[in-house]
C-alpha cells in the first residue's frame, strides 16, 4: 500500500487538506524521453492543435516553460516571486511578465523576461510553440505560455529584486501529480505541491495544459 501524505494548503486564511501519494511525487507511469526528444514530440502536438487565444480586455503577458535535462531527466524551471513585488508577491510562477512595447511578439517577451529574472541567454532557448492562453483574475493579464527547449541545463542567476528562489522540477513529477487530480478539478483542487511549494492559480492551469499536451506527445511516441 503506497504511503500517502496529507498536504495542508492555506488560501485566503482558510486551510484544507489534500491527500497526495508520495509515490506520485516521484514517479511517472512511463519513462520519459530526454528533453530534446520530448520537446520534438511536444512540438508536433502543438503544431497539430488549435490553440485557445483569449480575445478579451486585459494586459498581454507571456511566460516561458522551457524543458531541459538535469541528471538525465527532463525538467522545467519555476520561480518563487519576492514578497515585495506589486503583482502576485510570494507566489510560484513560470518566468515571464508583461509585454513591452519594444517586444516584437510574445515569444520575445517570454525570452526577455526570463533573461531579466534568471540571467538565461535567449540564444540558449529554442521555442517550439505555445500552450493555451490563460487569464489572471486579479491582475487582469492575458498570459501566453511559450514552450521551449534548452539543450544543456541552464546556470541561473536570479534577480534578487524579483526572484526569491529558483525551483527545478522534473517533468515526471508534474505528470504524476497531475494524474492524481480529478479529471475536471475546481480551481480550489487544481494545485501542485512541488518542492515544498503550493503551485496554484494561473501557473497551475498552465501546468495542467502542459501535462495534457505532454501525455499526448508521449502516447504518440509509443505508436
Amino acid at each position: 500500500m503506497p504511503f500517502c501524505a496529507a498536504l495542508v494548503i492555506r488560501t485566503s486564511g482558510l486551510a484544507y487538506t489534500r491527500t497526495v501519494s508520495a509515490d506520485a511525487q516521484l514517479t511517472s507511469p512511463t519513462p520519459l524521453p530526454r528533453a530534446v526528444d520530448l520537446a520534438t514530440l511536444i512540438a508536433s502536438v502543438l503544431a497539430g492543435r488549435e490553440r485557445t487565444v483569449l480575445d478579451r480586455p486585459g494586459r498581454s503577458a507571456a511566460v516561458l516553460l522551457s524543458i531541459y535535462d538535469r541528471g538525465g531527466r527532463p525538467h522545467i524551471i519555476l520561480t518563487k516571486r519576492t514578497s515585495t513585488l506589486p503583482a502576485h508577491p510570494g507566489q510560484v510562477s513560470l518566468p515571464g511578465g508583461q509585454q513591452d512595447p519594444e517586444d516584437r511578439d510574445l515569444r520575445m517577451t517570454a525570452l526577455r523576461e526570463t533573461q531579466e529574472e534568471l540571467g538565461i541567454d535567449p540564444a540558449a532557448i529554442e521555442i517550439i510553440g505555445e500552450l493555451d492562453d490563460v487569464a489572471t483574475f486579479q491582475s487582469q493579464f492575458i498570459v501566453t505560455p511559450v514552450v521551449g527547449v534548452m539543450r544543456t541545463a541552464p546556470a541561473t542567476h536570479p534577480n534578487p529584486a524579483e526572484i526569491d528562489r529558483v525551483i527545478e522540477v522534473p517533468v515526471a513529477n508534474i505528470l504524476a501529480l497531475d494524474a492524481a487530480l480529478p479529471s475536471d478539478p475546481t480551481l480550489r483542487d487544481l494545485r501542485y505541491p512541488l518542492d515544498g511549494e503550493d503551485v496554484w492559480g494561473a501557473t497551475a492551469r498552465i501546468l495542467r495544459s502542459f501535462a495534457e499536451v505532454a501525455r499526448v506527445a508521449i502516447a504518440h511516441a509509443g505508436e
